[in-house]
């Protein structure tokens, strides 16, 4: 991307990185909650990742912690096909006007705008059980 539009991720083998904040991570059961690819308030329904064709998990979890100073369990990550599976879309904005500021390299988000708060529920339970089953990424 560079005309500073926002890109729909296609390559179905992609992962995309999230940082799990440590109340949403149970480290004696080694799971994730529900919380984990859930969208807060504050991300108006476009939780943030990081896209692998631009960004390795290790420096993922490195700016998010140390640059933008978020706590973070680890990285897991999920496939653009299982997010698209959920009918929704991982999309690239990095380079956006609409992208946060600061932004962290490969900027992502899992667009949740056209989903009930139930729905976006489902679909979120569904992402971290994928990311669960592959694992935590970084720190491994």
């Amino acid at each position: 991307m560079t005309d500073g539009a926002e890109e729909v991720l296609t390559d179905s083998a992609e992962l995309v990185w999230r940082n799990v904040h440590p109340n949403f991570y149970d480290e004696g059961a080694d799971s994730l909650t529900s919380q984990a690819f859930r969208a807060t308030a504050k991300d108006q329904k476009k939780p943030s990742g990081a896209r692998e064709a631009r960004v390795t998990a290790g420096k993922h979890f490195e700016e998010f912690t140390k640059i933008l100073n978020f706590k973070s369990a680890g990285v897991w990550a999920v496939t653009v096909a299982e997010v698209d599976a959920e009918g929704i879309h991982a999309v690239y904005d990095e380079n956006a006007p609409t992208a946060p500021n600061p932004c962290t390299t490969g900027h992502t988000y899992f667009d949740y705008t056209e989903l009930s708060p139930s729905k976006m529920k489902q679909v979120a339970g569904k992402l971290r059980d994928k990311a669960e089953t592959r694992g935590r990424k970084h720190p491994q």
